[in-house]
């Protein structure tokens, strides 16, 4: 079995990143003994964003409630090559897993979601990229069209968010980002990698041979082929970029930013004699002692896709049966609190290098003198093997890569599959509606069905001084669907995430089809002359076998969301196109439990371009209120 965070092989005494960020307020009785207009519930990618951009107005007073503290500096945060060091560790991560299923094999899966300034912009694993147009587009049909979550609508956040400055680490020759469609004066800073593997060119030449095509502009729309990923990383500091980094630290002095570490709301208090509830403030428990606040404009939830239901339900606002079951007196009946979880579901293929090919991979960090080197490369110049990532993305619709009849085959399974779930009263509205437009995308040939990045590294099974390459390979738009919903009123324990990864067939079989893709790739020239073995999984699983295989060592992608989902509340939506819940005034929801249908992308940048939409529409709403 593996695990994709795989821990670093080092631990370095010397503090190797110095970056310095004002202290944020540890008091919660300083905090509560100010005024404030909005109250940000979380301090993480979209909180701080949304924070931080109506503190740019003078005329707010602006607070943030985080459960987690600031870590900067600290270089299991920033420093790229320890970009996993963070995950499933209790400084930094909520620590929070899937029930067992028959599904996954009985296992708990893990599930990170960042639990500090930054939230899961700082521990995720540095990606910068976008969806295609059309999954944008599919925002707006659940949404009545009712204008502004499509492509166009959400370009101008992307690029205000997004800083990439020209600098010398252009890419390899004939596999290198364009500079389309790019922001370049955004608080957070993007770059491509200043080292690549020996074992990247074979990889794209052999894609070439395929008939897989470089995309030099992925950012503009189109995501097909392969490409050379942008990374949150600023390269003068060889830093991670995050939402703390970029939009916090700047923005800490501000007289009417006021952020609190280290506290949990437990709930939102309304005012309900109105005919939409208005939300007046929170409860919170800071150093076991529980705390009230009050906003007077809005209150906005950043919890994140598993804290937000959360928080949602324990407010009185979720399905009623299940609130009523708990003794919470129902505020709003929204069935669809916590309910459309979709995640990307992950496969490794892992292959041992032949000891002639002399190319450089992450594994090298096990021999102590290569270390050793780069430590000091990094401490003197923030630049080296430390500084880099993975960095070769592939994806590609079913017609892509595979032939008529596999393609045809999966159309009948992904069928079948969702003809189970409906016997099964298990599709809502807005899931038959999704269902409808993944059926067509399977059959255009525009949206990409699977995503693969090639590691230059070894996951699990590996010998001293030995070299590998792995190809990390998910699906896109699953079937499968989970929840996630509280069973208790203690709002200090963890929620209930039944996840159903591996439940529809379709998933299984397109994972099977990845895992024959990734051997083709492997057998082609010129990449099959640097392969000396297929290592995972192991060769002689076929059938059956295969699949339990899968089923006990899959991962997921990190990229849980639409657990409060923006769409018309007919089809069972949480929040509007103004990102309001159903049923009150002033509570809005701004993170990526939002998201209407699964994207074939890393979300960090679609989150942050979120964000910043959210935090023009709560100034354009105060402008309307105020009459200006």
């Amino acid at each position: 079995m593996f695990e994709v965070y795989v821990l670093c092989w080092l631990v370095f005494c010397t503090p190797l990143v110095v970056a310095q960020c004002p202290a944020p307020i540890s008091s919660a009785d300083e905090f509560t003994a100010k005024a404030y207009d909005y109250l940000i519930i979380g301090g993480g990618t979209a909180g701080l964003t949304v924070a931080t951009r109506l503190a740019e107005d003078a005329g707010f007073n602006v607070g943030v409630i985080e459960a987690g503290h600031l870590h900067i500096p600290d270089s299991n945060i920033s420093v790229p090559f320890f970009v996993n060091n963070a995950v499933f560790h209790p400084e930094y991560d909520w620590m929070l897993s899937t029930v067992p299923q028959i599904s996954t094999a009985n296992r708990s899966i893990e599930t990170p979601r960042g639990k500090l300034f930054g939230g899961s912009s700082a521990i995720n694993s540095l990606a910068w990229t976008r969806a295609s147009i059309a999954e944008y587009a599919t925002w707006d049909s659940l949404n009545d069209y009712s204008g502004g979550w499509d492509w166009d609508g959400l370009l101008p956040y992307f690029l205000k968010s997004q800083s990439r400055e020209a600098n010398p680490y252009p890419g390899l020759s004939g596999f290198s980002t364009s500079y389309g469609q790019n922001g370049f004066h955004g608080p957070i800073k993007t770059s491509l990698n200043a080292e690549y593997s020996g074992i990247v060119s074979p990889y794209i030449n052999a894609l070439k041979h395929l008939g897989v095509s470089v995309n030099s502009n992925p950012l503009d729309g189109n995501t097909s082929g392969v490409w050379d990923a942008l990374v949150a990383v600023d390269r003068n500091s060889g830093s991670r970029s995050d939402s703390a980094v970029g939009y916090y630290c700047p923005a800490a002095g501000r007289p009417n930013l006021h952020v609190l570490s280290g506290a949990t709301v437990t709930r939102v208090l309304f005012d309900n004699t109105t005919s939409d509830l208005t939300a007046i403030g929170v409860t919170f428990v800071s150093g076991g002692t529980h705390h009230v606040v009050n906003a007077s404009k809005e209150i906005i939830l950043s919890s994140g896709v598993l804290k937000t239901p959360q928080l949602l339900e324990l407010s009185g606002i979720g399905n009623a049966t299940l609130l009523e079951s708990l003794g919470i007196s129902p505020l709003v009946d929204l069935p669809g609190v916590g309910e459309n979880l979709q995640e990307h579901v992950f496969i490794a293929s892992q292959y041992e290098l032949s000891d002639t090919t002399q190319v450089i991979t992450f594994d090298d960090f096990e021999n102590a003198t290569f270390a050793s080197v780069q430590e000091a490369i990094y401490n003197k110049t923030r630049q080296g093997w430390m500084a880099a990532t993975n960095c070769a993305f592939l994806f590609l619709s079913l017609d892509e890569f595979l032939d008529e009849t596999e393609t045809a085959s999966l159309l009948n399974t992904f069928d079948r599959s969702v003809q189970i779930l409906k016997n099964a009263g298990s599709v809502s509205p807005l899931v038959e509606a999704q269902l409808e437009i993944q059926r067509s995308w399977l059959t255009d040939g525009i949206v990409p069905q699977m995503e693969t990045i090639q590691l230059a590294q070894g996951l699990a099974d590996t010998v001293p001084g030995g070299h590998y390459m792995s190809l990390l390979s998910g699906a896109m738009h699953p079937v499968s669907r989970g929840s996630v919903h509280i069973n208790t009123t203690n709002a200090l324990a963890s929620p209930v995430i039944v996840s159903n990864f591996l439940a529809a067939d379709f998933d299984v079989q397109l994972l099977l089809k990845l895992f024959a893709y990734n051997n083709k790739i492997a057998a082609t020239e010129p990449l099959s002359s640097y392969i000396a073995a297929q290592i995972l999984p192991p060769p002689d699983l076929t059938g059956p076998d295969l699949v339990a295989y899968m089923r006990e060592s899959f991962t997921i992608g990190d990229h849980i969301m639409g657990t409060a989902t923006m769409a018309s509340r007919s089809l069972g939506g949480v929040v509007d196109p103004q990102l309001k819940v159903y049923g009150t005034s002033n509570l809005r929801v701004v993170d990526v439990s939002v998201l209407p249908s699964q994207l074939a992308t890393h979300l960090q940048a679609t989150v942050y371009a979120i964000a910043e939409k959210a935090a023009d529409l709560i100034r354009a709403a105060a402008a309307s209120q105020s009459g200006s």
